[in-house]
């Protein structure tokens, strides 16, 4: 595994690295959004949790699917993910 595999995605690096891919600037984004700068750059620097409706207007924002945002390494790395699944096939399993 290279470097790469090591870095944790976080929702404040998808949108920090989204805006800079499509050239906004944090006032043009903040606009777009309905957010003050401030609140911009906090959940940019993962200072604030992402709600799921600011997620859904970015994710139209920048035309991704919510899920990258909310999950940025994929569901099965939320805690309690292994639990819950063990869980589920015992459920199944009676």
């Amino acid at each position: 595994m290279g470097s790469i595999d090591k870095v944790k995605l976080t929702s404040g690096k998808i949108l920090k690295s989204m805006r800079s891919r499509f050239g906004y600037t944090q006032n043009e984004v903040s606009e777009v959004i309905g957010i003050s700068v401030s609140n911009l750059s906090s959940l940019e620097n993962d200072k604030r949790n992402l709600g799921l409706e600011l997620a859904a207007k970015f994710s139209i924002l920048y035309g991704i699917r919510i899920e990258g945002l909310v999950f940025p390494n994929g569901i099965e790395k939320m805690k309690g993910y292994k639990s819950i699944v063990k869980k589920i096939e015992k459920l199944k399993a009676a």
